[in-house]
């Protein structure tokens, strides 16, 4: 069986930050570690559109407060933002200075389990613009939440190849409770965002994103635990 080992850093910071703030976080983060250094936000310098790619530095909000999530190379380029002197953001107008409150490293095997694993996803941003035409027309409740498993699982097994990992066996992806179904507004436009409890046969770490907007807090994972 193979595997790959995925390194993550989590950085918690004293400071406090609402939800919606954090694209402003992010701009903010970028702006100070220099926007030449794109992984802070997958915009593509040279043609001025985006790079298609899993984000490996994410914006998240933990308790309150603006954390960091940096995966693999996005490690390294960290380093861009903590050299700097001067830690101050601007977030929407505010001056808002921050220091580290927590500081985690880790690392986790990707591979395909033979046992599931059980998560919690919140405000998982899972349809685009031609899957949301085919949910609709759906009547059923149970083809519904059959559309969203297949792309959570589609969405999963992207994430893994594009973290280095291809895997051998299928990753079984199961539903087992939604929790919530809301419009939300995301870039000014309303759409459907799901939180929800499924089952995995692979381990994911905390806070890592899923989805559309998992650089800034949509689509976060959890494990439930016990």
């Amino acid at each position: 069986m193979t595997s790959t080992k995925l390194r993550l850093l989590m950085v918690a910071f004293d400071a406090s930050i609402q939800g919606w703030e954090l694209p402003a976080f992010r701009g903010a983060v970028a702006e100070k570690a220099g926007y030449e250094h794109d992984l802070f936000h997958n915009h593509n310098n040279e043609t001025g559109g985006y790079h298609y790619r899993f984000p490996l530095i994410q914006y998240k909000q933990d308790h309150g407060r603006p954390m960091l999530v940096c995966l693999n190379e996005g490690i390294e380029e960290l380093h861009h933002f903590f050299s700097q002197p001067d830690w101050t953001l601007m977030l929407r107008g505010r001056s808002t200075p921050i220091r580290i409150h927590r500081l985690d490293v880790k690392q986790y095997t990707l591979n395909v389990s033979d046992k599931p694993f059980r998560y919690h996803i919140r405000q998982w941003l899972a349809l685009n613009e031609d899957n949301y035409a085919t949910y609709i027309r759906l009547s059923g409740m149970l083809e519904r939440i059959a559309l969203l498993q297949q792309i959570l699982q589609n969405q999963l097994v992207g994430l893994l190849y594009q973290l280095g990992y291809e895997p051998e066996r299928p990753v079984e992806v199961a539903i087992q409770n939604m929790k919530e179904e809301r419009w939300v507004d995301y870039k000014q436009i309303k759409v459907l965002a799901y939180s929800l409890e499924f089952s995995c046969n692979v381990a994911l770490p905390d806070y890592i994103g899923i989805g559309k907007g998992c650089s800034t807090g949509w689509g976060v994972v959890k494990r439930l635990r016990g």
